[in-house]
């Protein structure tokens, strides 16, 4: 299935990390790949696979990058993304 035209779907190239800034409240679901969520000051490290998602609970720049190849995500409406 090709999830490249869903709507507001983001692709995230290995070694080229998203980041958001401020994105609390802000929904990261995996559509394709797989991905690691960190925010600043946050000791856990999230790992994500297709069809999982996280909600980033801290008001604080966070880093979405791509593991073992490329990924896609869902992008919602009002990240900022820098």
């Amino acid at each position: 299935m090709d999830l490249s035209q869903i709507a507001g779907s983001l692709p995230l190239r290995s070694g080229q990390p998203l980041r958001i800034e401020n994105g609390y409240g802000r929904r990261i679901s995996v559509l394709e790949g797989h991905v690691w969520v960190t925010q600043d000051g946050d000791p856990r490290d999230i790992v994500l696979s297709a069809g999982e998602d996280f909600v980033l609970d801290r008001p604080v720049r966070a880093l979405v990058s791509a593991l073992d190849g490329d990924a896609r995500i869902v992008r919602q409406d009002g990240i900022a993304i820098a």
